[in-house]
């Protein structure tokens, strides 16, 4: 069956759904949770949350799935939902975005860092070096670059100043640097 369902698409899978046929909703939890969950877990950092969360985020989706109007951005729907879920679920647990004055940021050149970053790192301490960030900062690192959302965006969502995303994100390339930067001197004097 799994051929099968390769060449289904979302729309044949969302009238599925609409005529009450059940496997669609299923195929479309196959389809899109683990990308869903992932990108929930990048925001919450707790496997047993993030498992909640999207199983909070495909009952929603499927509770509503008659008020998406462009059925080709089923994934794109259900992930936004996933994130602002996360995003919901910070809040509760009383984690607040502060904004940070403009004038604050530390005086380093963002391409020098990203030039510096791209040569020195693999992905596996990049996304260690990520993990080990306070929560804001991660959660911001987490939307900019994996869920490849604006700053406008990420501000947006947060409810902060867009000045405060980047004061964040600035920061959070300065900590990350600064850990690779360590982790391989300690490397190379071991």
């Amino acid at each position: 069956m799994k051929t099968k369902t390769v060449n289904i698409n979302d729309r044949e899978l969302l009238e599925l759904c609409g005529s009450g046929n059940n496997s669609g909703y299923s195929l479309l939890y196959q389809r899109y949770s683990k990308a869903v969950f992932n990108s929930i877990f990048r925001i919450v950092n707790d496997r047993e949350d993030a498992e909640d969360i999207l199983q909070e985020v495909f009952l929603k989706a499927f509770s509503e799935i008659k008020s998406l109007k462009n059925t080709d951005s089923f994934g794109g729907w259900i992930k936004r939902i996933g994130i602002n879920h996360s995003l919901t679920f910070l809040r509760k647990k009383k984690i607040y975005f502060a904004e940070i004055d403009d004038d604050k940021m530390l005086d380093i050149n963002d391409d020098e860092l990203d030039e510096k970053l791209a040569l020195e790192t693999r992905v596996e301490e990049l996304q260690d070096a990520i993990a080990g960030l306070p929560l804001q900062i991660r959660t911001i690192v987490n939307l900019l670059l994996f869920e490849e959302m604006s700053q406008e965006e990420v501000a947006k969502s947060l409810n902060i100043p867009h000045g405060t995303v980047r004061s964040y994100y600035h920061r959070a390339k300065k900590k990350i640097f600064e850990k690779l930067t360590q982790k391989c001197q300690n490397e190379r004097f071991a």
